[in-house]
């Protein structure tokens, strides 16, 4: 048996994914008016205003001004 053992060989691939997932961790990690785009077809069917989306996070909808207002101050009371 020998005193060492053998390390593990670990592509390039894998390590890139890595470190890149770890470079993109917003500071803070909370939102701002900047995480959201106006979803235009939303609007244009809503009689409310303007509706909006999460350009990263497609799969959670459409939101109002109100609705949007309320996440970011949520995301902002989980760092306080």
């Amino acid at each position: 048996m020998d005193k060492f053992p053998k390390l593990e060989t670990i592509s390039f691939d894998t390590i890139e994914k890595v470190v890149k997932n770890c470079t993109d961790i917003k500071p803070n990690n909370f939102l701002t008016w900047s995480d959201f785009d106006i979803a235009d077809e939303a609007t244009f069917w809503s009689r409310g205003g303007t509706m909006y989306y999460m350009p990263d996070d497609c799969e959670r909808g459409v939101f109002d001004k109100d609705t949007v207002d309320d996440m970011i101050a949520d995301s902002q009371e989980v760092i306080k």
